[in-house]
């Protein structure tokens, strides 16, 4: 999906007929969300859940989609920035642009915490020993220590600081504080999936170490120097596209 939308946009650019490539684009994205939504979800089941041979969960799947969307809308705006300090796309993506990811970050924080929550209840009322199992190890330790603590950190600084954080619409207007929390809500879905893989491997505690962080570091360098390199000899601007007036002129309201 990400090639196709990628090179029918690059081939805008030199196109008589701009307008047909953009409806073929726009039919395609009703099928590609659904499909794409399929494909993350028996992602999540095969990746994550099947650690555990017994738990399972209906919600798990919209769980690690929502993680998947609040990540992309908080690594846009540092792309954004990181960009505009080296000269490119100063003029195209304005204060409005920064405020709209602000207000996605903001909506996925929320939806994140409600399908937390949503899980947690199903389970917690069912209360069938082979489901609510996978929530008391994470619990172990209670809330000062072990995992307990670390599903604390997630409680407040995945959901009820980011909130505050993020309410505001001079916070997402701001290239500084926008930034702050994009960096703080990627850091929370990193410990959001340590949380979700690593109970497994000690019950005890989180077993953070230094191939953790060297993990991080190899798979994020990859990422940006994979989108670096394929970046390189294209227009960021789809000059062609019929909608583009459109979207660099836009106001929040």
């Amino acid at each position: 999906l990400s090639r196709y939308f990628l090179n029918s946009s690059v081939a805008q650019d030199s196109s008589k007929d701009s307008a047909s490539i953009a409806a073929k684009m726009r039919g395609a994205a009703g099928p590609g969300m659904i499909v794409w939504g399929l494909t993350m979800t028996f992602c999540a089941f095969d990746l994550l859940m099947s650690l555990d041979k017994i738990w399972f969960s209906t919600m798990f799947g919209v769980y690690f989609l929502a993680s998947c969307v609040l990540s992309i809308n908080s690594f846009l705006p540092l792309a954004a920035m990181w960009l505009q300090k080296r000269g490119v796309l100063t003029k195209s993506v304005t204060t409005e642009h920064y405020h709209d990811l602000g207000k996605m970050m903001f909506a996925f924080t929320v939806f994140w915490a409600y399908i937390g929550f949503s899980q947690f209840m199903l389970l917690w009322y069912a209360n069938i020993p082979e489901e609510t199992a996978w929530f008391k190890l994470r619990f172990n330790g209670g809330w000062c220590s072990g995992w307990g603590l670390h599903s604390a950190v997630l409680l407040f600084g995945h959901f009820v600081i980011p909130f505050f954080g993020l309410i505001s619409r001079h916070i997402k207007r701001r290239k500084r504080t926008l930034a702050f929390w994009a960096v703080w809500q990627l850091v929370m879905v990193y410990l959001d999936m340590y949380w979700l893989v690593m109970p497994y491997a000690d019950s005890s505690g989180p077993p953070f170490g230094l191939i953790d962080l060297c993990c991080v570091v190899g798979v994020l360098g990859i990422f940006i120097a994979g989108a670096a390199m394929r970046a390189k000899n294209l227009n960021l601007m789809p000059t062609n596209d019929p909608r583009l007036p459109k979207s660099l002129a836009f106001e929040n309201l």
